[in-house]
């Protein structure tokens, strides 16, 4: 899977926000708002394939965090980036 290639994210203060480009215009339509978390993971695969369990092991590197909860934090990530079409699965 990957990012699709026409968002992009932007750090407004303290807030995350993914917004929908295209053709030099933005579409503030959609906007997406991430944790720090979620932007961290979208910052380090942003651009490049990935699978899940990549993502799983890099946030349990990062974060110092067991496998199960790193799991199931990932897998509700991966779902609201799905369900946003913010990722394009191969």
């Amino acid at each position: 899977m990957r990012i699709k290639e026409n968002l992009v994210l932007r750090r407004i203060g303290s807030e995350y926000i993914i917004i929908v480009t295209d053709n030099d215009s933005v579409d503030l339509t959609e906007v997406y708002s991430l944790n720090e978390t979620a932007a961290w993971i979208w910052e380090q695969f942003n651009g490049k394939d990935f699978t899940i369990e990549e993502v799983i092991e890099l946030v349990q590197e990062h974060y110092d965090v067991d496998r199960e909860t790193a799991t199931n934090d990932i897998l509700t990530v991966m779902e609201i980036f799905r369900t946003g079409g913010l990722i394009i699965e191969d």
